[in-house]
């Protein structure tokens, strides 16, 4: 049997990307049960792991490190605290970076997540139509490039655990019983550019009622929640989720879900772990990245072929369009509608 041995995690950011780690760890840790992981993170994103015996996510607030001093101090403090044989940053920033080269100095072996910027930049200005690999799949190649190769396991990937705050939720709603298929709206993202906007959500959601749909929306800051509330109708069977009930909450509702329609979001990402139904809307961002829902990749909805060149892309979805052309405008809800099931 192999001599045990700790890893160190990197991956702060994105909520999105972070999530997308837990499939890569999960089958790691099944294939070389001699491994322990510890995951450093944003101390948000450590409470969505899942509860295992090998792998501790531990929230780390970045503004207690600041600078090169702040992040040396954070890295003395990681020797301190665990025993590492080695550390796989699948962040691959200048932060990332830092920590990791004070780790090898001391004698950690590192290996780095390859962000594969050229294929992306080839692919964004048009150069390119090759399909990267899933992120969890480059994520696996890290580990593999460590010596830790492993197959993915089948999910789901997360398990929320149903508690009392969940019950309460649903019995207070009348969601005690589910005599109509729930259909889960998530229509915001990181950037409003990818965001395919709230008229035409207000006429989806229109459609689905009309279809005796239970509509439930799901969504994060405080202006979301105050857009999302404003559309909450019980009568109509039209519910807001969102900063009703814990994240972990949350996501155990999100798994009994018959669909989820959203954008390319950090929700994208949870329904699938989850293993429910994602039907996802692009414009500012392209699948073509290795982001795209794993496992709902038939459920991909984009502009038509015919317009696809007048996209402003970029990885992030941060940039709006430059040349005018409004790619909301050419996804209705009628699109949507064939997808439901």
């Amino acid at each position: 049997m192999s001599k045990p041995k700790h890893i160190l995690v990197i991956r702060f950011s994105a909520m999105g990307d972070v999530a997308l780690t837990i499939p890569a760890l999960l089958s790691v840790a099944e294939a070389h049960p001699y491994l322990t992981f510890t995951v450093i993170t944003r101390p948000f994103f450590a409470s969505f792991f899942p509860d295992h015996p090998r792998i501790k996510a531990v929230g780390i607030d970045l503004d207690q490190y600041k600078g090169f001093f702040g992040l040396r101090k954070l890295a003395n403090q990681l020797l301190q605290d665990h025993q590492f044989d080695g550390v796989v940053d699948l962040h691959n920033v200048l932060r990332s970076k830092i920590i990791t080269s004070f780790l090898k100095s001391k004698g950690i072996e590192r290996v780095t997540f390859d962000k594969r910027r050229n294929d992306k930049r080839a692919i964004l200005a048009g150069k390119s139509q090759k399909q990267l690999p899933h992120v969890i799949e480059q994520y696996l190649d890290t580990f593999r490039k460590a010596g830790y190769k492993s197959e993915l396991i089948d999910g789901p990937w997360l398990e929320p655990v149903v508690r009392k705050e969940l019950t309460e939720f649903l019995s207070t709603r009348n969601l005690n019983t589910k005599e109509e298929k729930w259909i889960g709206i998530a229509p915001f993202a990181a950037h409003d550019p990818k965001i395919w906007g709230m008229k035409n959500v207000e006429d989806l959601i229109e459609k689905l009622t009309a279809n005796k749909y239970k509509v439930l929306l799901f969504g994060g800051g405080k202006s979301e929640i105050d857009e999302l509330d404003q559309l909450e109708n019980l009568e109509k069977g039209i519910i807001s989720v969102a900063g009703k009930i814990p994240f972990d909450q949350e996501l155990a509702l999100m798994k009994k879900l018959d669909t989820l329609i959203c954008m390319d979001s950090s929700n994208m990402h949870f329904g699938c772990l989850l293993g429910i139904k994602v039907i996802s809307i692009w414009g500012a961002t392209t699948p073509l990245l290795g982001f795209y829902p794993f496992g709902n990749e038939e459920f991909v909805i984009q502009v038509p072929e015919k317009y696809r060149n007048k996209l402003t892309l970029t990885s992030y979805g941060n940039k709006a369009a430059t040349n005018g052309f409004d790619w909301k405008k050419q996804i209705t809800p009628q699109d949507i509608l064939p997808y439901i099931s």
